[in-house]
């Protein structure tokens, strides 16, 4: 797609949530911006100091831990997709295609009820490359082989491939010890900022106003430096096509009552958010609902 011009940084403040500063700029003399243990800029051009990060791919247990879905083929009524031996997914949410810096969002953490058979509930935003190869991608999730409740997750996609949850595969975390890839979270019905942004040639986590870690961009060797697709969804990863598992609040994305994503924007673009409902895997498991230019609800209660 046609790059657009980046002309200005957004600020936001989302459902009672701290202002954010969007457009700090690194003054002169900043840090090295890929170095471990070494000074940094985050995206509010503060100085942190970073530690060394993993680098090695870790592995993934294909029938324990299933990535969060990429690009799948969806035919509402049908079920959820199939992927792999035992693993189904369905997703119900919105997306944009938009050349920016990143995006961010806001949604209150939920705490889904997850059947036994089944593998995760959770919700997210990705951040991709108009051809899908390339993501990034932050929410919170539960995961029903560890526990029922609710976790801040971080995940990435290079050329296609799936890599690792959270603090493996090469991200490196900030200063921040209060906010951690994996760490639990509280359902609570007040909406929580999750946020990435590729700044000074890393691309960063935010949590709640935090930045709290990055992604190398030489995880990339420096190609994917923006956005061409955002997606921000439902998920339900399960062993079966028509699960019991819940989706956000359980209750259907088309009614009032039901989760909402709230506050979406893009860093660094002149492209005004405008989500666009995509057709979920089975509408009479799970939906979603555009509500306004920035904002959808999303979820169901599954087949039971």
């Amino acid at each position: 797609m046609r790059r657009i011009a980046v002309v200005f940084a957004v600020a936001v403040t989302a459902f009672g949530l701290a202002t954010v500063d969007l457009s700090a700029q690194a003054s002169p003399g900043s840090g090295r911006s890929n170095g471990q243990g070494q000074l940094v800029r985050d995206p509010n051009g503060h100085l942190v100091k970073v530690g060394p990060g993993t680098h090695t791919p870790g592995q993934q247990k294909a029938r324990k831990d299933p990535p969060p879905a990429a690009a799948l083929t969806a035919g509402a009524g049908t079920g959820c997709t199939y992927r792999a031996a035992s693993q189904y997914y369905c997703r119900a949410g919105a997306y944009q295609y938009v050349t920016s810096d990143g995006t961010y969002m806001s949604t209150p953490v939920q705490s889904p009820v997850v059947a036994a058979a089944d593998y995760h509930s959770l919700a997210e935003l990705a951040v991709e490359s108009a051809d899908g190869q390339q993501i990034i991608e932050i929410g919170w999730r539960v995961y029903r082989p560890q526990d029922q409740t609710p976790r801040l997750f971080i995940y990435h996609w290079i050329n296609g491939q799936p890599t690792c949850y959270n603090s493996g595969c090469g991200f490196v975390q900030s200063t921040s010890t209060t906010i951690t890839p994996g760490m639990a979270l509280t359902s609570s019905s007040t909406p929580v900022q999750f946020a990435i942004e590729y700044f000074q040639g890393n691309w960063w986590y935010g949590y709640n106003g935090t930045w709290f870690g990055y992604l190398p961009g030489s995880l990339w060797s420096g190609a994917f430096t923006k956005t061409g697709l955002v997606q921000i969804f439902g998920e339900v990863s399960t062993t079966v096509s028509r699960p019991c598992t819940n989706m956000g609040n359980g209750v259907i994305g088309t009614s009032a009552s039901a989760a909402a994503v709230t506050g979406v924007g893009h860093y660094n673009t002149t492209t005004a958010p405008s989500l666009t409902r995509f057709t979920p895997d089975d509408s009479t498991l799970y939906d979603s609902q555009v509500t306004s230019a920035n904002s959808f609800r999303y979820g169901g209660p599954g087949a039971c």
